[in-house]
Protein backbone atom coordinates (compact mmCIF):
# COMPACT_ATOMS: atom_id res chain seq x y z
CA UNK A 1 0.00 0.00 0.00
CA UNK A 2 1.00 3.60 -0.69
CA UNK A 3 1.41 6.26 2.00
CA UNK A 4 1.02 8.84 -0.90
CA UNK A 5 -0.17 8.62 -4.13
CA UNK A 6 2.61 8.10 -6.85
CA UNK A 7 3.39 10.60 -9.32
CA UNK A 8 4.34 7.48 -12.14
CA UNK A 9 2.52 3.87 -11.64
CA UNK A 10 3.58 0.77 -13.53
CA UNK A 11 2.03 -2.70 -13.97
CA UNK A 12 1.78 -5.44 -16.15
CA UNK A 13 -0.68 -5.37 -18.86
CA UNK A 14 -1.72 -8.85 -20.97
CA UNK A 15 -3.41 -8.17 -23.75
CA UNK A 16 -5.98 -11.18 -24.72
CA UNK A 17 -8.05 -12.02 -27.84
CA UNK A 18 -11.60 -11.74 -27.02
CA UNK A 19 -12.59 -14.85 -28.49
CA UNK A 20 -10.16 -17.13 -26.51
CA UNK A 21 -12.30 -15.68 -22.95
CA UNK A 22 -15.13 -18.04 -22.19
CA UNK A 23 -17.52 -14.86 -21.28
CA UNK A 24 -20.99 -15.57 -20.84
CA UNK A 25 -21.76 -12.22 -23.36
CA UNK A 26 -25.70 -12.34 -22.11
CA UNK A 27 -24.29 -11.06 -18.72
CA UNK A 28 -23.74 -7.72 -20.89
CA UNK A 29 -26.55 -6.86 -22.57
CA UNK A 30 -28.33 -4.08 -21.81
CA UNK A 31 -31.89 -4.33 -19.45
CA UNK A 32 -33.42 -2.59 -22.39
CA UNK A 33 -31.38 -4.08 -25.61
CA UNK A 34 -32.91 -5.41 -28.55
CA UNK A 35 -34.56 -8.49 -27.39
CA UNK A 36 -37.57 -7.90 -29.42
CA UNK A 37 -35.96 -7.76 -32.61
CA UNK A 38 -35.48 -11.66 -34.61
CA UNK A 39 -33.47 -11.86 -37.49
CA UNK A 40 -33.28 -14.10 -40.20
CA UNK A 41 -30.17 -14.74 -42.68
CA UNK A 42 -29.76 -17.04 -45.54
CA UNK A 43 -26.02 -17.66 -46.87
CA UNK A 44 -25.46 -19.75 -50.38
CA UNK A 45 -22.99 -22.18 -48.72
CA UNK A 46 -21.35 -23.97 -45.80
CA UNK A 47 -18.70 -25.60 -47.23
CA UNK A 48 -17.47 -21.73 -48.16
CA UNK A 49 -15.01 -20.13 -45.27
CA UNK A 50 -16.31 -16.34 -45.77
CA UNK A 51 -19.64 -17.37 -45.60
CA UNK A 52 -18.87 -19.04 -41.91
CA UNK A 53 -16.86 -16.65 -40.74
CA UNK A 54 -19.92 -14.03 -41.09
CA UNK A 55 -22.49 -16.58 -39.87
CA UNK A 56 -20.20 -16.58 -36.56
CA UNK A 57 -19.23 -12.32 -37.10
CA UNK A 58 -23.10 -12.11 -37.13
CA UNK A 59 -24.25 -14.71 -34.45
CA UNK A 60 -21.93 -13.63 -31.81
CA UNK A 61 -22.95 -9.44 -32.24
CA UNK A 62 -26.16 -10.88 -31.91
CA UNK A 63 -25.32 -12.74 -28.94
CA UNK A 64 -23.74 -9.40 -27.44
CA UNK A 65 -26.74 -7.40 -28.38
CA UNK A 66 -29.31 -9.80 -27.21
CA UNK A 67 -30.57 -10.03 -30.71
CA UNK A 68 -32.90 -13.14 -31.82
CA UNK A 69 -31.09 -14.06 -35.35
CA UNK A 70 -31.24 -17.56 -37.25
CA UNK A 71 -28.99 -18.30 -40.20
CA UNK A 72 -29.47 -20.78 -42.72
CA UNK A 73 -27.65 -22.00 -45.58
CA UNK A 74 -29.30 -22.76 -48.94
CA UNK A 75 -26.41 -24.62 -50.71
CA UNK A 76 -26.68 -22.87 -53.89
CA UNK A 77 -30.22 -23.88 -54.39
CA UNK A 78 -32.75 -20.98 -55.34
CA UNK A 79 -35.33 -22.95 -54.20
CA UNK A 80 -34.10 -24.05 -50.72
CA UNK A 81 -33.39 -20.32 -50.44
CA UNK A 82 -37.17 -19.43 -51.42
CA UNK A 83 -38.49 -22.28 -48.52
CA UNK A 84 -36.15 -20.80 -45.78
CA UNK A 85 -37.34 -17.07 -46.74
CA UNK A 86 -40.80 -18.23 -46.19
CA UNK A 87 -40.52 -19.98 -43.14
CA UNK A 88 -38.55 -16.32 -41.91
CA UNK A 89 -42.10 -15.04 -42.95
CA UNK A 90 -44.51 -16.92 -41.28
CA UNK A 91 -41.77 -16.49 -37.85
CA UNK A 92 -42.63 -13.04 -38.21
CA UNK A 93 -39.18 -11.73 -38.30
CA UNK A 94 -38.21 -7.64 -38.40
CA UNK A 95 -35.16 -8.53 -40.95
CA UNK A 96 -34.57 -10.30 -43.15
CA UNK A 97 -30.43 -10.71 -44.28
CA UNK A 98 -30.26 -12.62 -47.88
CA UNK A 99 -27.03 -12.87 -50.02
CA UNK A 100 -29.27 -14.54 -52.66
CA UNK A 101 -28.33 -16.22 -55.83
CA UNK A 102 -31.24 -14.88 -57.80
CA UNK A 103 -30.05 -10.72 -58.29
CA UNK A 104 -31.95 -10.08 -61.57
CA UNK A 105 -35.49 -10.31 -62.82
CA UNK A 106 -36.96 -9.69 -59.87
CA UNK A 107 -37.50 -12.45 -56.90
CA UNK A 108 -41.21 -12.80 -55.88
CA UNK A 109 -40.66 -14.13 -52.57
CA UNK A 110 -38.96 -10.99 -51.56
CA UNK A 111 -42.17 -8.85 -52.51
CA UNK A 112 -43.86 -11.21 -49.95
CA UNK A 113 -41.54 -10.31 -47.20
CA UNK A 114 -41.57 -6.54 -47.91
CA UNK A 115 -45.75 -7.35 -48.04
CA UNK A 116 -44.94 -8.51 -44.12
CA UNK A 117 -43.99 -5.42 -42.82
CA UNK A 118 -40.12 -7.45 -42.83
CA UNK A 119 -36.90 -5.09 -43.55
CA UNK A 120 -34.58 -6.42 -46.46
CA UNK A 121 -30.78 -6.75 -46.37
CA UNK A 122 -28.79 -7.77 -49.72
CA UNK A 123 -25.62 -8.53 -48.02
CA UNK A 124 -22.54 -9.19 -50.40
CA UNK A 125 -24.69 -9.52 -53.30
CA UNK A 126 -26.46 -6.77 -54.74
CA UNK A 127 -30.44 -7.83 -55.60
CA UNK A 128 -31.98 -6.19 -58.66
CA UNK A 129 -35.33 -5.50 -59.12
CA UNK A 130 -36.47 -6.16 -55.64
CA UNK A 131 -37.99 -3.88 -52.82
CA UNK A 132 -34.51 -4.21 -50.96
CA UNK A 133 -33.81 -1.51 -48.30
CA UNK A 134 -30.40 -2.12 -47.81
CA UNK A 135 -27.13 -2.58 -49.40
CA UNK A 136 -24.19 -3.57 -47.49
CA UNK A 137 -20.97 -5.53 -48.71
CA UNK A 138 -17.45 -5.11 -49.97
CA UNK A 139 -16.67 -2.84 -52.96
CA UNK A 140 -16.68 -6.03 -55.58
CA UNK A 141 -16.11 -3.26 -58.23
CA UNK A 142 -13.07 -1.90 -56.24
CA UNK A 143 -11.90 -5.43 -55.88
CA UNK A 144 -12.03 -5.96 -59.70
CA UNK A 145 -10.11 -3.01 -60.16
CA UNK A 146 -7.58 -3.85 -58.07
CA UNK A 147 -7.29 -7.87 -59.38
CA UNK A 148 -7.08 -6.10 -63.05
CA UNK A 149 -4.67 -3.39 -61.79
CA UNK A 150 -2.42 -5.51 -60.25
CA UNK A 151 -2.29 -8.12 -63.61
CA UNK A 152 -1.85 -5.52 -65.96
CA UNK A 153 0.92 -4.23 -64.20
CA UNK A 154 2.47 -7.75 -64.26
CA UNK A 155 1.74 -9.07 -67.10
CA UNK A 156 1.44 -5.81 -69.45
CA UNK A 157 1.61 -8.30 -72.59
CA UNK A 158 0.34 -11.85 -72.92
CA UNK A 159 -1.95 -14.19 -72.98
CA UNK A 160 -4.72 -14.49 -70.57
CA UNK A 161 -7.29 -16.69 -69.14
CA UNK A 162 -10.23 -14.62 -67.96
CA UNK A 163 -12.60 -17.07 -65.13
CA UNK A 164 -15.82 -15.42 -63.90
CA UNK A 165 -17.87 -16.86 -60.90
CA UNK A 166 -20.88 -17.77 -61.15
CA UNK A 167 -23.73 -16.78 -59.97
CA UNK A 168 -23.23 -13.23 -59.27
CA UNK A 169 -19.76 -12.35 -60.20
CA UNK A 170 -20.25 -9.80 -63.10
CA UNK A 171 -18.98 -7.02 -61.19
CA UNK A 172 -15.64 -8.61 -60.08
CA UNK A 173 -14.88 -8.91 -63.81
CA UNK A 174 -16.25 -5.52 -65.34
CA UNK A 175 -13.90 -3.68 -62.42
CA UNK A 176 -10.75 -6.16 -63.55
CA UNK A 177 -11.78 -5.82 -67.42
CA UNK A 178 -11.64 -1.69 -66.99
CA UNK A 179 -7.86 -2.58 -67.15
CA UNK A 180 -7.73 -5.71 -69.01
CA UNK A 181 -10.05 -4.65 -72.16
CA UNK A 182 -8.08 -1.64 -73.54
CA UNK A 183 -4.40 -4.03 -73.78
CA UNK A 184 -6.96 -6.26 -75.42
CA UNK A 185 -7.58 -3.50 -77.78
CA UNK A 186 -4.37 -2.89 -78.55
CA UNK A 187 -3.34 -6.10 -79.14
CA UNK A 188 -0.81 -6.01 -76.27
CA UNK A 189 -3.16 -8.72 -74.32
CA UNK A 190 -5.28 -12.07 -76.15
CA UNK A 191 -7.71 -13.64 -73.94
CA UNK A 192 -7.54 -16.85 -74.90
CA UNK A 193 -10.67 -17.81 -72.48
CA UNK A 194 -12.94 -15.93 -71.33
CA UNK A 195 -15.26 -18.58 -69.27
CA UNK A 196 -17.88 -18.51 -66.30
CA UNK A 197 -16.92 -21.37 -63.12
CA UNK A 198 -20.56 -22.69 -61.83
CA UNK A 199 -21.01 -22.31 -58.42
CA UNK A 200 -17.10 -21.13 -58.02
CA UNK A 201 -15.94 -24.41 -57.80
CA UNK A 202 -12.49 -25.06 -57.41
CA UNK A 203 -12.95 -28.20 -59.28
CA UNK A 204 -14.95 -26.10 -62.26
CA UNK A 205 -11.96 -23.83 -62.47
CA UNK A 206 -9.52 -27.26 -62.75
CA UNK A 207 -11.41 -28.60 -65.72
CA UNK A 208 -11.52 -24.86 -67.79
CA UNK A 209 -7.97 -24.51 -67.11
CA UNK A 210 -7.13 -28.13 -67.93
CA UNK A 211 -8.53 -27.44 -71.40
CA UNK A 212 -7.45 -24.76 -72.14
CA UNK A 213 -3.88 -26.30 -71.96
CA UNK A 214 -4.25 -29.18 -73.35
CA UNK A 215 -4.61 -27.20 -76.72
CA UNK A 216 -1.69 -24.67 -75.72
CA UNK A 217 0.51 -24.11 -72.61
CA UNK A 218 1.20 -20.92 -73.26
CA UNK A 219 -0.12 -18.92 -70.55
CA UNK A 220 1.20 -15.69 -68.61
CA UNK A 221 -2.26 -14.28 -66.77
CA UNK A 222 -4.74 -16.04 -64.90
CA UNK A 223 -7.57 -13.91 -63.96
CA UNK A 224 -9.57 -15.79 -60.72
CA UNK A 225 -12.11 -13.65 -58.83
CA UNK A 226 -11.41 -15.86 -55.25
CA UNK A 227 -9.34 -17.96 -53.88
CA UNK A 228 -11.34 -21.53 -54.47
CA UNK A 229 -11.07 -20.47 -57.90
CA UNK A 230 -7.51 -19.65 -57.86
CA UNK A 231 -6.34 -23.38 -56.25
CA UNK A 232 -8.32 -25.17 -59.21
CA UNK A 233 -6.37 -23.04 -61.51
CA UNK A 234 -3.00 -23.98 -60.21
CA UNK A 235 -4.02 -27.61 -59.64
CA UNK A 236 -3.98 -27.46 -63.35
CA UNK A 237 -1.27 -25.21 -64.06
CA UNK A 238 0.68 -27.74 -61.71
CA UNK A 239 -0.24 -30.83 -63.63
CA UNK A 240 1.85 -29.11 -66.72
CA UNK A 241 4.88 -27.61 -64.06
CA UNK A 242 3.65 -23.87 -64.69
CA UNK A 243 3.27 -23.32 -61.30
CA UNK A 244 4.51 -19.95 -60.52
CA UNK A 245 5.04 -18.99 -64.23
CA UNK A 246 1.58 -17.91 -64.42
CA UNK A 247 0.53 -14.71 -62.15
CA UNK A 248 -2.73 -16.03 -60.87
CA UNK A 249 -5.32 -13.68 -58.86
CA UNK A 250 -7.22 -14.39 -56.13
CA UNK A 251 -9.73 -12.94 -53.30
CA UNK A 252 -10.88 -13.69 -49.70
CA UNK A 253 -7.42 -14.42 -48.11
CA UNK A 254 -7.74 -17.77 -47.63
CA UNK A 255 -5.16 -19.91 -45.18
CA UNK A 256 -3.89 -21.46 -48.39
CA UNK A 257 -3.84 -18.71 -50.86
CA UNK A 258 -1.56 -17.19 -48.30
CA UNK A 259 0.62 -20.50 -48.30
CA UNK A 260 0.39 -19.96 -52.09
CA UNK A 261 1.71 -16.97 -52.14
CA UNK A 262 4.37 -17.26 -49.84
CA UNK A 263 5.24 -19.96 -52.19
CA UNK A 264 4.71 -18.52 -54.93
CA UNK A 265 2.22 -20.26 -56.97
CA UNK A 266 -0.28 -17.58 -56.58
CA UNK A 267 0.65 -13.62 -56.73
CA UNK A 268 -2.19 -12.43 -54.36
CA UNK A 269 -5.57 -11.97 -53.16
CA UNK A 270 -7.42 -9.78 -51.20
CA UNK A 271 -8.69 -9.71 -48.08
CA UNK A 272 -12.29 -8.60 -47.09
CA UNK A 273 -12.82 -8.77 -43.36
CA UNK A 274 -15.73 -11.13 -43.06
CA UNK A 275 -16.36 -10.55 -39.41
CA UNK A 276 -16.72 -6.72 -39.67
CA UNK A 277 -19.43 -7.64 -42.54
CA UNK A 278 -21.35 -9.72 -39.84
CA UNK A 279 -20.70 -6.99 -37.05
CA UNK A 280 -21.93 -4.25 -39.56
CA UNK A 281 -24.38 -6.01 -40.76
CA UNK A 282 -26.45 -6.47 -37.37
CA UNK A 283 -25.89 -2.94 -36.69
CA UNK A 284 -27.43 -1.95 -39.55
CA UNK A 285 -30.45 -4.09 -38.72
CA UNK A 286 -31.07 -2.65 -35.45
CA UNK A 287 -30.76 1.03 -37.56
CA UNK A 288 -33.32 -0.10 -39.95
CA UNK A 289 -36.08 -1.38 -37.49
CA UNK A 290 -35.11 1.41 -35.00
CA UNK A 291 -35.29 4.27 -38.18
CA UNK A 292 -31.92 5.99 -37.21
CA UNK A 293 -30.28 7.77 -39.97
CA UNK A 294 -27.38 5.48 -41.75
CA UNK A 295 -24.13 6.55 -42.73
CA UNK A 296 -24.18 5.35 -46.59
CA UNK A 297 -21.40 5.43 -49.25
CA UNK A 298 -23.86 5.34 -52.17
CA UNK A 299 -27.74 5.36 -53.35
CA UNK A 300 -27.91 3.15 -56.37
CA UNK A 301 -31.12 2.14 -58.33
CA UNK A 302 -31.97 -1.69 -58.35
CA UNK A 303 -34.18 -1.05 -61.09
CA UNK A 304 -37.22 -0.61 -58.58
CA UNK A 305 -36.05 1.18 -55.63
CA UNK A 306 -33.19 3.51 -54.55
CA UNK A 307 -31.14 1.19 -52.10
CA UNK A 308 -28.97 2.96 -49.71
CA UNK A 309 -25.16 0.97 -50.13
CA UNK A 310 -22.67 0.66 -47.27
CA UNK A 311 -19.45 -0.59 -49.25
CA UNK A 312 -16.32 -1.80 -47.29
CA UNK A 313 -12.65 -1.88 -49.18
CA UNK A 314 -10.66 -5.06 -49.71
CA UNK A 315 -7.16 -5.03 -49.06
CA UNK A 316 -4.30 -6.63 -51.41
CA UNK A 317 -2.24 -8.91 -50.04
CA UNK A 318 1.25 -9.96 -51.73
CA UNK A 319 4.80 -11.23 -51.27
CA UNK A 320 5.46 -7.80 -50.33
CA UNK A 321 2.77 -7.91 -47.61
CA UNK A 322 1.82 -11.15 -46.98
CA UNK A 323 3.85 -11.84 -43.69
CA UNK A 324 2.36 -8.07 -41.87
CA UNK A 325 -0.81 -8.68 -42.70
CA UNK A 326 -0.66 -12.82 -41.31
CA UNK A 327 -1.68 -11.62 -37.73
CA UNK A 328 -4.35 -9.28 -39.43
CA UNK A 329 -5.93 -13.13 -40.51
CA UNK A 330 -5.09 -14.90 -37.59
CA UNK A 331 -7.34 -12.01 -35.47
CA UNK A 332 -10.51 -12.96 -37.62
Amino acid sequence: MYLSIPEVFYCKVRYVRQDKLDINYSLFVRENGYKNIKIGAVLPCEKVVRWNKVKAAMEKEARIKGINIRVEFCNWDINKEIEIIKGFILENIDVLVLTSIKLKNGNEVLNEVHKAGIKIIAMDAFIYDSPVDLFVGFNMLKAGQLQGSFLTKKVPEGRYIILEGSPNGEMFKIGAMEYIRPLVYTGKIQVVADEEVQNWLPENAYEIVKKVLFKDKNIDAILAPVDKIAGGAIEALMEENLQGKVIVTGQDAEPEAIKRIMEGTQAMTLLNDFVKLGQITIDLSINLIEGKSINYDYMINNGKVDVISVLIDPILIDKENVFNKINELEEQ
